[in-house]
């Protein structure tokens, strides 16, 4: 049976929850080259709830050294083909927090079969070579995934211009859910810890709005953290495709988990708005109204062009704003993840349709 904890935590007090998660679990990590994978999905600050928060970057590069580490890597790879990860992660405050440990990632890197796209993609050497992996992603929602967490976090493993390709092999929710278990099965982490200081939901995972919660969740199985998260939301995992994708090939659990601490259902939280009732209604109601394309906000556009760089389909070009081909969009949303303005928008009034058509 799979433990998860739950520990009460402000920003305060991380260092002294952090080295109390290190003796419950008995984490050893003597000795061991380390590797430290935090979320660095864009250059934001910690206000923002899209990065993994610096303070709990911070304790678990101390309680490793203080814990007899040989060595310790922080690094991650942020989405965006042109992205500098240390320059990413400066904005972030995630440089200052790694104490000299924060490693460029995608400087060495190894080709690894994908069997269910059935493609080769880059991953990085630093993570396949480490003795022990801490997986630190945040709790927050996504809409593309429905969550994002310890399993997603993984996509994290791919290197540059990659993850645009990897997006084009599996399109579909299924497909990048079994993508997602490809990845963790290469290289499950050794330990999670999920980052709750604060929250993100609605359209996450880098423009949702953001709440405290004041938690920090530990366990050794990332699909368990993960499924926990999941039940605080309000989110059935079995919900979650790459959820029970990871969980279907013995990588981790669902259901039976041991949880321990403060479990509660978050009140009122509100889901992305590409979240249907079942998986049945959602393809009848996306058939209905066609499918969720992103809205673009002129108003907050930039013009920077990052959304058309980034678009794995080349669905978007400027004119002078992004422009959408609608043929070509495959919904993967990664314009609304990766525009550094939160000018990109899944339409709101989904679930207002969904109960006309189905109510």
């Amino acid at each position: 049976m799979s433990l998860v904890r739950i520990y009460e935590a402000d920003v305060p007090e991380v260092e002294k929850v952090i080295s109390q998660i290190f003796d419950d679990f008995s984490v050893d990590v003597e000795g061991k080259n380390v590797l430290i994978k935090p979320n660095i999905v864009a250059g934001l600050p910690p206000e923002y709830g899209a990065t993994t928060h610096p303070a709990v970057v911070s304790a678990l590069v101390k309680e490793c050294l203080k814990r007899g580490a040989a060595k310790v890597m922080v690094g991650d790879n942020p989405g965006g083909v042109e992205k500098d990860s240390k320059a990413t992660a400066q904005k972030a405050g995630l440089v200052e927090a790694s104490h000299g440990c924060f490693v460029r990632l995608s400087e060495k890197v190894t080709e690894v079969f994908l069997p269910s796209p059935g493609v080769k993609a880059p991953i990085s050497k630093a993570i396949l070579e480490a003795d022990f992996l801490i997986d630190v992603p945040v709790m927050k929602t996504h809409v593309f995934t429905t969550i994002t967490g310890a399993v997603k976090n993984l996509y994290g493993y791919v290197a540059g211009t990659a993850k645009a390709r990897l997006h084009m092999a599996a399109p579909t929710r299924r497909q990048f859910a079994a993508l997602l278990a490809d990845l963790y099965a290469i290289r499950p982490p050794n330990f999670v810890v999920m980052d709750a200081l604060r929250v993100m939901e609605g359209n996450g995972p880098t423009h949702g709005q953001v709440r405290p919660l004041g938690k920090i969740l530990a366990g050794k199985d990332g699909v368990a953290v993960d499924a926990v998260a999941c039940r605080m939301m309000g989110v059935d995992p079995m919900r979650v495709h790459h959820l029970v994708e990871t969980a279907s090939r013995g990588l981790g659990q669902i259901d039976g988990i041991d949880i321990e601490g403060s479990f509660s259902v978050i009140p009122d939280f509100k889901l992305p708005t590409t979240f249907a009732a079942s998986p049945q209604e959602q393809a009848m109601l996306l058939t209905a109204i066609g499918r969720v394309r992103p809205v673009l906000r002129e108003e907050l556009c930039l013009q920077c062009g990052e959304c058309a760089l980034n678009c794995p389909a080349q669905a978007i070009t400027l004119n002078p704003y992004p422009v959408v081909d609608e043929e070509r969009c495959i919904t993967c949303y990664c314009c609304v993840e990766l525009c550094p303005e939160g000018a990109w928008e899944v339409p709101s009034g989904i679930q207002e349709k969904f109960d006309r058509i189905f109510r």
